[in-house]
């Protein structure tokens, strides 16, 4: 499956959700954006903006204090 990467780590809120449309907004339709990121709050709101939009979350882990989410734009 290839991707891009957008590592939005160390960043707060909104950062992390305006850094994630800046990158859907240059990308096209059916391309998957994973975003690495830390934070309850980043996880949770880059998760609903995305669903907000109308994108799809394809995957969202937790395996430690980071998140991986896997993005396809709609």
């Amino acid at each position: 499956m290839k991707f891009e990467t957008l590592n939005v780590t160390g960043k707060m809120c909104p950062i992390p959700v305006a850094l994630t449309k800046r990158k859907l907004d240059s990308m096209d339709v059916g391309q998957l954006l994973q975003v690495v990121g830390e934070g309850d709050l980043e996880f949770d709101n880059i998760q609903r903006w995305t669903k907000n939009k109308g994108h799809e979350i394809i995957d969202a882990k937790r395996p430690s204090s980071e998140f991986i989410l896997l993005i396809k734009k709609c």
